[in-house]
């Protein structure tokens, strides 16, 4: 870890290039081997092992004075996501154009990409979130929302992503999301997760704007489809 401080942008991409984490570079073309070193950060963990990160804007990347709770939001609103199925976080409404934000209103250092979109049933996702959240067994919580109509396999991953979600970086760790509240003063209720405005972020040579809609929710992008909470699946490419 020593090393890697004192390691150039250029050694740092090619070392990063060459590991398990070149996602990293593959994923965020804008980061080059003349700005790696803005972008990149080391982990060690408490076996020893290293692994690699982008060195992610703090307090889960929001504006903090403008983190509300998903409490506040009901009916149907729109959502989009620069990314896999496993994220919790995604995109929230669109521009005034009706187009959905770029990637530096959303303060990714990447340029166009398609995005996945979809409709987000924010009344059936926090009934769902009433249960799991609530005190009682596991089989009991599984139950009842098959009684509402969702099938058990995935009943069952929408305990588990709520449990993964009460220990994720952005909720427990350095410089989360209650954080970045405290450090405004705000008094948000984070059962339901939490939506707010992307941060600025400028680091290097390259400048994100920030402002996008942000939502972050207790389940994964792809369960929330699975359970029907995302629904009218589609993608769409952003400049």
């Amino acid at each position: 870890m020593e090393s890697f401080s004192r390691m150039d942008s250029e050694n740092i991409y090619k070392l990063v290039e060459n590991s398990q984490d070149s996602w990293i570079i593959d994923a965020y073309d804008l980061i080059t081997p003349d700005n790696a070193k803005n972008f990149i950060k080391i982990n060690k963990n408490s076996a020893g092992e290293i692994s690699f990160n982008l060195e992610w804007p703090k307090y889960g990347g929001y504006e903090p004075s403008t983190i509300s709770s998903i409490e506040d939001l009901s009916g149907k609103v729109p959502v989009s996501r620069d990314g896999g199925d496993g994220g919790y976080t995604m995109g929230i409404g669109r521009n005034q154009d009706v187009t959905y934000p770029n990637n530096s209103q959303r303060s990714i250092p990447k340029t166009s990409a398609e995005v996945n979109t979809g409709t987000f049933d924010v009344d059936l996702y926090k009934s769902t979130v009433d249960i799991v959240s609530r005190d009682g067994s596991d089989l009991s919580k599984i139950d009842e929302l098959i009684d509402m109509g969702i099938d058990e396999d995935i009943a069952e991953d929408l305990l588990k992503d709520y449990k993964n979600w009460l220990t994720r970086p952005e909720i427990v760790g350095e410089n989360n999301i209650s954080d970045g509240l405290a450090s405004v003063g705000k008094n948000v209720n984070p059962q339901y997760g939490y939506y707010g405005n992307a941060a600025e972020w400028n680091s290097g040579d390259i400048e994100m704007c920030g402002g996008a809609g942000q939502m972050n929710t207790v389940y994964s992008w792809g369960i929330l489809k699975e359970a029907g909470i995302i629904t009218d699946i589609g993608k769409a490419t952003i400049n």
